[in-house]
């Protein structure tokens, strides 16, 4: 067998293709010899080609509502395109700041700086 490059498809579809046509040959001959035994002529089996299509022949009127539905469906997608291109993208809108970095009200006004952390007092009660 030949050697060829191992990563390379083209090469090894090339090597498939040249065994199937040697397999193909031998297949050939070995059919010509069996008909020859029993009498027959060998021939060939021509290729079956499919008969070449005529092309449809439509009248004018079904021309034209094929027409009609080409363009009915174009402006169909042209006005959907349009649409999504006015629409406003749906991204979830902000309502401001979020709560956590919100500054309370309440200590604003006061002006107090508001602790990240509660402060709990102390209780100073004597004990028992």
């Amino acid at each position: 067998m030949p050697r060829t490059r191992r990563n390379d498809p083209a090469e090894l579809i090339r090597l498939a293709l040249s065994g199937i046509d040697a397999q193909i040959a031998e297949l050939r001959d070995t059919r010509a010899q069996l008909a020859t035994m029993i009498g027959q002529t060998p021939s060939i089996s021509p290729e079956i080609t499919p008969a070449p299509r005529k092309p449809r022949k439509l009248s004018d009127a079904a021309r034209a509502k094929l027409s009609a539905a080409a363009k009915a469906r174009w402006e169909r997608e042209r006005t959907a395109k349009s649409q999504k291109l006015k629409t406003p993208s749906k991204k979830r809108e902000s309502k401001g700041t979020p709560a956590k970095t919100r500054p309370d009200t309440a200590d604003a006004k006061k002006g107090k700086p508001k602790s990240p952390t509660p402060v709990r007092k102390a209780k100073t009660g004597k004990a028992k």
